[in-house]
């Protein structure tokens, strides 16, 4: 018996769904990402990326690209112009 190994451990994405998605016809990691969100969570994918295309490249015989594809983005939230301001409403 075989125990399903965590590939992405930000969004908690399990071996066994990477290999469903290229089974269903998903044969590049940015499709991967789409469909299961691997490489999306609080590190953007600077952990689980390389194996992403590992997984790609093995189970579809391609080889990795130079350029992947996937790309990752600083996790923020939206400030108030005040905010940014450096000043708070209701404060003279």
């Amino acid at each position: 018996m075989s125990k399903d190994i965590l590939i992405c451990r930000c969004e908690e994405v399990m071996l066994s769904e990477l290999k469903a998605g290229i089974n269903e016809g998903l044969t590049t990691a940015k499709a991967l990402k789409l469909k299961t969100r691997a490489g999306m969570g609080i590190c953007q994918g600077k952990t689980c990326r390389p194996l992403i295309e590992q997984i790609v490249a093995h189970y579809t015989d391609k080889e990795i690209p130079d350029g992947s594809g996937l790309t990752f983005t600083y996790p923020v939230r939206p400030i108030s112009l005040i905010e940014l301001a450096g000043e708070r409403k209701g404060v003279e």
